[in-house]
């Protein structure tokens, strides 16, 4: 889906742009930004997506990134260790 897209089903909706960047504590620009692909944002995509009442993955297909599930900055680093143990990369400190 264009950006063009998004932001008419916003409208629809009754949203914009500047909804949104105020839910998620963003600019409006940035939010935007991610509409047109200019930028990556997991929580922008899913806050479009939530408004619109459509799947990201439907929103946003070409962005494989937004097709999995969120995970904060500390539940990614967890994973990556836990795979890098599993390796035998490293080892667990007792």
């Amino acid at each position: 889906m264009d950006a063009k897209r998004i932001r008419e089903l916003l409208k629809d909706k009754g949203y914009n742009f500047t909804r949104i960047a105020k839910a998620v504590g963003m600019s409006a620009e940035y939010v935007a930004f991610v509409a047109h692909r200019k930028r990556q944002s997991h929580s922008i995509a899913i806050a479009i997506a939530t408004a619109i009442g459509k799947p990201v993955n439907l929103v946003f297909p070409d962005v494989p990134l937004y097709h999995e599930p969120f995970l904060t900055d500390e539940e990614r680093e967890d994973a990556l260790t836990q795979k890098l143990e599993k390796q035998g990369v490293i080892r667990r400190s007792a």
